[in-house]
């Protein structure tokens, strides 16, 4: 299904095109004149249909606002006769096609629309693929190792867009989550890239310390100044500032960064003239702002100034499924070509199985003192940690059946049973079809594809469970082999 913006004063073009392509199952939407279609335009089409002549703007003019902000989009314009010089200089700037009203013959209408779409989704494809390979890259240059958790792909995403946006932003999350990673993810697809990305903890220095830090001082300021000193503020001019642990800033620091945040300008220590900064300012904190700011240990006007977004990193635990892909990465800074670490099974589903609460930053060392404590090419169960290795070896013991129960959780007669009451329900439902009616076959076998398949990984997916993600085992249970099992799974995924 494609996205179409109909663009035309014509009360009965727009319900034209509405009925002419909504039987197609395409989304469309109307606007009749420019400024309805600006407002629309703030979202992504993948064809517009633009008429040249419109009450309060002209068709070229917003051509170009369409190709410069949406370069994957197809616009094909329409015009009357008098009009078709215009429509030619339309296609110079990008337009896909032109069509002469009226439309008197609806097939060539038909083809047009067709080719545009068409074009329109492939480069809409490439262009996401390209945005993929792109964040891929990015991430990577950053060592930051997003993983595929939907909670994970959807923080990356509202980041970018924010990103692009010149203001302060607070990321919250719990110690070891990698805040300071997407700060530096942040900055480097943002239009500040090429400038310097700063860090600094501000729960890591004195006082008078951080302030000479940050907002730097000048000769003779206090003793020892025997030189001027740039802060940080300074040094990341049209770059970014990471304030880390911002929360434990004293009160002093704090209405200094309220300053700086309103006005742009900061003063160095022992300094009497101000200096303008063009520095964003990205601050973190695992610490509830809102409580200290209720204990007063937190000043009100300095959170909402930071809390201007809010990007929240999600703890460990609430993405296991990113768990084997991290520690891969981590296990690669231990490859050598002599030495080509990998995790056995075993070690992949303990490692699943922990809480985390160090988070990713904890993970990083488990990884390296497994590899330091393994001898062979393969980390085993009995190379991490006993709080890791014994909580998995107890759950083990405790969920996995043994040779003697096994049989009776699903026997022969229930199978039987259970298939006699699927098949039951079945004709039942066909019993009510309509056939002359009209009845989509295609779409019904599909759907119990589509049931078979989530049933077949729901077994494979409680064999793996019962025998500690151990396949030869789920395998025997199942009636396959090992390399079967895993293709099955991959496939029924």
């Amino acid at each position: 299904m494609a996205r179409i913006l109909v663009v035309d004063d014509e009360v009965e073009m727009c319900n034209f095109f509405k009925f002419f392509l909504e039987g197609k199952e395409h989304e469309i939407k109307v606007a009749e004149n420019g400024v309805q279609a600006r407002d629309a335009l703030q979202e992504y089409f993948h064809l517009v249909l633009l008429d040249l002549k419109l009450p309060d703007t002209d068709g070229i003019t917003l051509l170009k606002e369409i190709k410069d902000r949406y370069p994957t989009t197809e616009v094909v314009i329409m015009t009357g006769y008098s009009t078709v010089k215009s429509a030619v200089e339309a296609i110079q700037l990008g337009a896909y096609d032109y069509m002469e009203k009226p439309f008197e013959n609806l097939d060539a209408l038909e083809a047009i629309l067709e080719r545009a779409l068409s074009r329109a989704l492939a480069r809409r494809e490439l262009r996401d693929d390209e945005e993929l390979t792109r964040r891929k890259q990015v991430l990577k240059s950053v060592g930051f190792v997003a993983g595929k958790s939907e909670k994970m792909q959807r923080l990356l995403t509202i980041a970018e867009k924010l990103a692009a946006k010149n203001i302060t932003m607070l990321i919250r999350g719990e110690t070891g989550t990698g805040k300071e990673v997407l700060a530096r993810y942040i900055h480097a697809v943002s239009s500040r890239s090429e400038q310097d990305f700063l860090a600094i903890n501000c729960g890591a220095f004195t006082e008078s310390l951080l302030e000479s830090e940050l907002f730097g001082h000048d000769k003779g300021a206090f003793t020892g100044a025997v030189t001027q000193h740039k802060g940080i503020f300074e040094m990341a001019n049209h770059g970014t500032l990471f304030l880390d642990e911002v929360g434990e800033a004293t009160q002093a620091i704090q209405v200094k960064l309220l300053r700086v945040l309103e006005t742009g300008e900061i003063f160095r220590v022992g300094g009497e003239r101000s200096i303008r900064v063009d520095t964003r300012v990205i601050a973190a904190t695992n610490a509830p702002l809102e409580e200290l700011v209720a204990e007063k240990k937190f000043r009100e006007d300095l959170f909402y100034r930071l809390d201007v977004v809010t990007l929240v990193l999600p703890p460990l635990k609430e993405r296991s499924e990113d768990i084997p892909l991290l520690a891969e990465h981590f296990l690669k800074r231990h490859y050598s070509k002599e030495r080509p670490l990998r995790m056995s099974e075993k070690a992949v589903v303990a490692l699943t199985r922990y809480n985390w609460p160090g988070n990713i930053r904890e993970l990083a060392n488990v990884i390296a003192q497994a590899a330091a404590i393994c001898e062979g090419t393969t980390i085993m169960i009995e190379h991490l940690p006993d709080k890791i290795s014994a909580r998995y070896l107890k759950e083990t013991v405790q969920t996995a059946p043994t040779q003697q129960t096994l049989p009776t959780l699903i026997t022969p007669s229930l199978e039987r049973n259970l298939l006699d009451e699927v098949t039951a329900n079945l004709n039942d439902y066909i019993d009510q079809i309509d056939v002359k009616a009209g009845f989509d076959l295609p779409a019904f076998l599909d759907s119990l594809k589509d049931v078979s398949n989530e049933a077949a990984r729901k077994i494979i997916e409680k064999s793996l469970d019962a025998s500690g993600g151990r396949y030869p085992q789920a395998a025997k249970w199942l009636g396959t082999t090992p390399r079967v099992l895993r293709y099955l799974y991959k496939e029924k995924k």
